[in-house]
């Protein structure tokens, strides 16, 4: 359902940053500059089902710098490259703010380059979700649930709360998580949350997992369950 430029955490090399297409729209969930330079070199059009992309969105989750990294640039090239225009969705005024603020005032990015809009008018957004994630951006951190293809998919961006989704997630669900081997204020651990994930993918729900730590010891964890990692992206 969802497709991966990479997944994962912030400090790997392949930062977490998921797409998915709806014809000849290219939606990002976060933009990292990992995700950025995948992008470029991979090409839009070469996404989007006609082959042809003329708009790019791209989804904020929370504004650290490995989810939006890449927004800067992927506005300029988009623009002056590509001539797709590109909408920033952002979760609440107050991101919308920051955004504003680090596109505007820090990047100086071109004004006609992008426009900013709350993602709870996209097509693709149901709900946005409040998590809880880093203190310092506490009520700033939020996840998803999209409805994609007439399919129901959630996504947690980065967060340290699960049961906080588990409203929105059913046996036809999607459901992405993130998830971390370490324990840390700021992250699931996968060794809290493993018995709910496998009761949750027992029940029908497709349980993906991203933003990972330690990819090898994630996949020992989950092996003979039903649960999956994130898929990476192949270039064609």
């Amino acid at each position: 359902m969802l497709l991966f430029f990479g997944h994962g955490h912030a400090f790997s090399e392949e930062q977490n940053s998921a797409f998915f297409t709806d014809g000849n729209d290219l939606v990002l969930v976060d933009h990292s500059m990992y995700a950025f330079h995948r992008l470029k070199r991979i090409g839009a059009d070469k996404l989007t089902e006609s082959g042809r992309t003329e708009n790019i969105y791209v989804i904020i989750t929370h504004t650290h710098s490995d989810h939006v990294g890449g927004i800067p640039l992927l506005v300029h090239y988009a623009y002056y490259v590509w001539h797709i225009p590109v909408t920033v969705a952002v979760p609440s005024a107050e991101v919308a703010e920051n955004m504003l603020y680090y596109l505007d005032k820090i990047e100086g990015c071109d004004r006609n380059a992008y426009r900013i809009t709350d993602a709870s008018g996209l097509k693709w957004v149901k709900n946005i979700i409040p998590t809880e994630h880093a203190p310092s951006l506490k009520g700033k951190c939020f996840g998803y649930e999209f409805e994609i293809d007439g399919r129901k998919v959630v996504y947690t961006g980065d967060t340290s709360m699960l049961d906080n989704y588990l409203p929105y997630v059913d046996s036809d669900t999607y459901f992405y998580t993130e998830t971390s081997v370490r324990r840390s204020v700021v992250h699931l651990c996968i060794y809290d949350i493993i018995d709910k994930l496998k009761t949750l993918s027992d029940s029908g729900t497709k349980v993906f997992l991203m933003h990972l730590d330690d990819e090898e010891q994630i996949r020992k964890i989950i092996k003979d369950t039903k649960i999956s990692v994130s898929p990476i992206y192949t270039e064609q």
